[in-house]
């Protein structure tokens, strides 16, 4: 394959990926703001950011998970920047190890999905509900958090496929080689 041409089809598979995967959180983002459940609702954009860490470079992921943060603030009325900070460190943490020594796999995301879910949602609870000793604490942490943990777990599953497709559907373009069987070697 041409060089040039090899270098123009990773150039357009780069911007189509990165363009798909910020219509896919801006998706994440219309779908936790707009969609009025009776239920938990899940934080799509927290398994997005976690996709995005597993499958990106570490500097890309942090910037994603800072984006996909500053827009789970938005969307949800917390505090500018309580999950961001939170999205960006577990995104470089969780890029790292996937770069350095986990292998892609789906319970690998899924448990370190888990994990920063659990994470938000108790420092969430901790900062919001629990300091502030509002009587019905407990109940909001069952009735709410619990279910959204699960919901939002589950559908990272989902966005993890998506995420996938997305991947290999215009990753790096690779070269592949037919080999000719040659009668003319010489054997010694």
């Amino acid at each position: 394959m041409n060089i040039e041409l090899k270098k123009k089809k990773e150039r357009r598979n780069h911007i189509i990926r990165h363009t798909l995967s910020v219509l896919l959180m801006v998706f994440c983002y219309i779908f936790i703001s707009s969609v009025n459940a009776a239920g938990a609702l899940p934080l799509l954009l927290i398994p997005c950011a976690v996709c995005y860490a597993v499958r990106e470079a570490p500097f890309n992921s942090v910037l994603y998970g800072c984006v996909c943060g500053l827009l789970l603030d938005s969307a949800s009325g917390t505090l500018t920047g309580f999950n961001a900070i939170i999205l960006m460190w577990t995104s470089l943490l969780i890029s790292l190890l996937f770069h350095y020594f986990l292998r892609r796999h789906i319970l690998n995301f899924l448990w370190l999905d888990l994990t920063v879910i659990l994470l938000q949602a108790l420092l969430h609870y901790l900062f919001f509900f629990y300091l502030w000793e509002y009587d019905l604490s407990g109940a909001v942490f069952r009735g709410i958090f619990l279910p959204q943990i699960t919901w939002t777990n589950i559908w990272g599953a989902v966005l993890y496929w998506v995420t996938g497709f997305i991947s290999r559907g215009f990753g790096t373009v690779t070269e592949h080689y037919i080999e000719e069987k040659s009668g003319d070697i010489v054997r010694e």
